[in-house]
């Protein structure tokens, strides 16, 4: 490019510089920040003009256009780095190892059922029944904890079972 191409350019790019940093400025996320990127580019790209007549017959018209078009540009690769970053939101990814509000009160709705069906049995047989479940006492141990047969804590095991598998049915 000789020189009087590449002052023409020079005063051109002065001249509309500032009104074409605002209008490219508004199209931005950046503000001014990225329009003077912008600027710099529309600069470069109209050095690099093989032929400077669409710059000679409607100057303002090729300016904007250029600096429009690089704006585009960046908008599409900003628009890209951002779907490259996204990560995507599966629910089955991030279940909650917390039970809902809901899940925790029927929980606790269950535990109150049971509770409650535990009271309902004899003495003897709700100790059997919780040494055998919850202490995890074998029936040997449990008819030598309490001066009982084994057949007897079956037979209190088979009772609590039954009244239980009758009271929490719908649980079940």
């Amino acid at each position: 490019m000789d020189k009087p191409d590449r002052e023409f350019i020079e005063a051109l790019f002065l001249e509309y510089r500032e009104s074409l940093r605002h209008y490219v400025s508004r199209m931005l996320p950046g503000g001014y920040q990225e329009a003077d990127v912008i600027l710099q580019e529309t600069y470069v790209k109209l050095l690099g003009l093989k032929s400077l007549q669409p710059l000679r017959e409607s100057p303002r018209a090729y300016l904007y256009t250029v600096a429009t078009n690089l704006v585009r540009d960046s908008l599409r690769r900003h628009m890209r780095r951002k779907v490259d970053q996204h990560e995507s939101f599966e629910e089955r990814d991030h279940v909650s190892r917390e039970p809902s509000p809901q899940g925790s009160a029927e929980w606790q709705q269950s535990l109150q059922q049971l509770k409650q069906a535990l009271l309902r049995l004899k003495p003897l047989t709700r100790k059997v029944f919780l040494l055998s479940r919850f202490e995890e006492m074998t029936y040997p141990e449990i008819a030598a904890a309490l001066s009982l047969s084994t057949r007897s804590v079956e037979r209190h095991m088979s009772t609590a079972l039954k009244h239980l598998q009758s009271e929490l049915n719908e649980l079940l």
